[in-house]
């Protein structure tokens, strides 16, 4: 007497052998899928380190302006004029940023009034950063030496 053995029973295979091509293609699509992941992130990453070099830039350069500020405040009148003719940056700034410039501009004054406004600009080597420096206006109360007259 010979068991009837239905033939979906037959053509499966069980134990080591039986998978190996199923456990290969696993193996091929699980490593494609974490090179893929890898080089994505791996994109990320550098994007992050350029964004997080950026802003220390930016917080560097917006530090420098405020503290260049302050100090005009505190500038006599000949000190000033020197400062206002031929703005220097920090050696701190001047060393963190790549190929810094700091600029400064008066306006005239508005009739009647002793304040002037003064307006600091710093820029640097970086991408999307030239022709477009940081900005930071103040007023000096007084009357300024004449050669920085604008």
């Amino acid at each position: 007497m010979t068991a009837i053995i239905p033939h979906s029973l037959l053509s499966k295979r069980v134990g080591p052998r039986g998978r190996r091509g199923v456990a290969l293609f696993e193996l091929l699509v699980a490593f494609s899928l974490l090179a893929v992941v890898v080089s994505v992130s791996a994109g990320l990453v550098v994007r992050h380190g350029r964004l997080l070099t950026s802003a220390r830039n930016q917080r560097l350069a917006i530090d420098e302006l405020t503290n260049q500020m302050e100090r005009l405040t505190a500038f006599r009148p000949d000190e000033l004029a020197a400062f206002l003719a031929a703005p220097i940056p920090s050696p701190l700034v001047r060393d963190h940023l790549a190929e810094v410039t700091l600029g400064c501009t008066i306006d005239e004054p508005t009739a009647g009034d002793d304040e002037r406004r003064v307006v600091l600009a710093i820029e640097w080597n970086e991408p999307g950063r030239r022709g477009n420096p940081l900005r930071l206006a103040g007023w000096l109360r007084g009357t300024l030496p004449v050669e920085v007259a604008p």
